[in-house]
């Protein structure tokens, strides 16, 4: 049922017809081929605002980097975003995500917070294999907070730590088979998380990780400099 007046219809159809996307045939309207083109379009325009509504939490707080970002596992993967009702579900997640971690953890992240020292330890104690990408920012925070966490991640040898010079503007990590997106606000703040198995976010993710790890430099390399230095 079309929640409309008779005389709506008729004037609609009557201006569908003036641009030709109906015609009338035995008192029956059908679409020309122009008519199920404008339909066509009008649905993709129309998935593509409900897309944007939905995801919209995470691509205002990516930025740039998800330019790229594949379509298909923002229709298929699984989001969690922070609201009013929720605002630490992204957080709680996040943290679940990495208490599952299959194989070995790559990850990359603009931030530094106490939860996710706490879980790297977890997961080295397990036998779990970490290589991790932070900015020059998060490193100088981790030195003034964090320096005995830092240390151990420097000194353990399944723990290999790698400092991007630039800021960083995403978080994502990855197992063996499992993905994940991170947003984050300008405080720092978990605003929204996208999670997918292996396919196109997966791959995205990884190309992401590796582009930064190509471009940073292992920490025990900046900490022997640092050594150095003192030593003279």
């Amino acid at each position: 049922d079309i929640d409309a007046t008779r005389t709506t219809i008729q004037r609609i159809l009557a201006g569908f017809r003036e641009r030709q996307w109906v015609v009338k045939h035995d008192g029956d309207y059908r679409a020309t081929v122009t008519g199920r083109r404008v339909y066509e379009q009008y649905e993709n325009l129309r998935a593509e605002v409900t897309r944007a509504r939905r995801f919209g939490p995470l691509a205002t707080h990516l930025g740039p980097v998800a330019d790229d970002l594949p379509v298909a596992p923002l229709e298929h993967g699984r989001l969690t975003v922070s609201e009013d009702g929720s605002p630490l579900a992204p957080l709680s997640r996040f943290t679940e995500w990495l208490r599952a971690v299959e194989g070995t953890l790559h990850a990359i992240s603009p931030v530094v917070a106490r939860p996710f020292n706490e879980i790297g330890a977890e997961l080295l104690s397990e036998g779990t294999r970490i290589e991790f990408v932070i900015d020059s920012t998060v490193l100088e925070q981790s030195k003034a907070r964090y320096e005995s966490e830092l240390q151990v991640g420097v000194d353990h040898d399944r723990m290999h730590i790698y400092v991007h010079e630039s800021p960083i503007a995403v978080g994502v990590a990855f197992d063996d088979d499992r993905c994940c997106v991170v947003a984050y606000d300008d405080g720092n703040n978990l605003k929204a998380m996208l999670e997918a198995g292996e396919g196109e976010l997966y791959d995205w993710t990884t190309a992401v990780f590796e582009r930064h790890h190509g471009r940073a430099v292992p920490l025990s390399t900046l900490y022997d400099a640092e050594n150095t230095v003192r030593d003279r």
